[in-house]
């Protein structure tokens, strides 16, 4: 009881000793300039994406997103199309789709920080990949069994949930998790890597996914060069992606995992000795002012 009393009012004196400095107007101010950010080219980018571990599994993060995204978005729209013929009806259901989009989102969006704090950064990183590949294969598995087994209207409808997955986890998971990714980095990982990962990710990834088809079809889009043709194996490079995907995933939970089981430094003996200086070098400038007010009457 003794001890904390004491150490009670060295706070308390410590705290007047702070408030009579600043009214005194003797307080240090210490002001800090950054430099101006010095913008990179692409491929000085590209260099120092390469020279970061963490930075190389953003970049594969938002360059598989974009490759799902665009393989599973042609086929959807290839049978939408073909589900909905005239201009008309196809605008109908893009803009429902549009209005769907928004509203998941938004309550998604209500949620995702309860999200992040239960299941933490990991998971919750891993919940777009997993959702969209388990809705993915049921589209791909639906395409390739035929209209003769599965009507068009329930492949369409399976294809339009993935799609809605695929917008909505982007929007309320996958970019919040990404811009926490940047948060345990040093500034200049941050500065310098974060334009190579946000363009060069997805222009590669939608370039990739978008080559990707065009080869399948190709190769094996058939004497009508159907994009429907290629299901299986565009399901096969989709799949491959989300493997990618999630442990690009993982090296990055392994860096939040560090950083959260880091121990906490307690910084309370370090105030309290920095209290106790500021009141010593308090008492030796009064020390000496009242020495100067002495000389001063012994003076006169």
């Amino acid at each position: 009881m003794a001890e904390e009393r004491d150490r009670k009012e060295r706070t308390e004196q410590s705290q007047r000793t702070i408030r009579g400095i600043e009214r005194s107007g003797k307080v240090e101010i210490t002001m800090k300039f950054e430099k101006p950010k010095q913008k990179l080219t692409l491929k000085q980018s590209a260099k120092e994406l390469m020279a970061s571990k963490e930075l190389k599994a953003m970049a594969l993060m938002v360059f598989c997103y974009n490759v799902c995204v665009e393989l599973t978005e042609v086929l959807w729209k290839a049978i939408l199309r073909k589900k909905y013929p005239t201009k008309s009806s196809y605008m109908a259901y893009m803009a429902r789709f549009s209005q769907t989009v928004g509203l998941v989102a938004f309550l998604l969006q209500l949620v995702a920080t309860e999200i992040i704090n239960v299941f933490g950064w990991r998971w919750t990183a891993m919940i777009p990949p997993v959702f969209m590949g388990v809705l993915a294969i049921a589209f791909f598995a639906a395409i390739i069994a035929g209209e003769d087994k599965i009507p068009l209207a329930q492949v369409l409808l399976i294809g339009t949930v993935q799609n809605v997955a695929n917008k909505v986890t982007k929007y309320s998971l996958f970019d919040p998790c990404k811009e926490m990714a940047y948060i345990p980095l040093g500034p200049e990982a941050k500065t310098k890597g974060k334009a190579a990962v946000d363009v060069l990710g997805a222009r590669l990834g939608r370039s990739m996914g978008s080559a990707t088809q065009q080869l399948l079809v190709f190769l094996v889009g058939g004497a009508n060069g159907s994009i429907l043709n290629c299901a299986p194996y565009i399901g096969a490079c989709y799949v491959s992606a989300v493997v990618v995907w999630s442990n690009a995933v993982s090296v990055l939970g392994k860096l939040f995992d560090t950083t959260d089981n880091t121990p906490k430094v307690d910084n309370t003996q370090k105030l309290e000795r920095i209290g106790e200086a500021i009141t010593i070098i308090k008492s030796i400038e009064d020390a000496k002012r009242e020495k100067k007010k002495n000389a001063k009457t012994d003076g006169k």
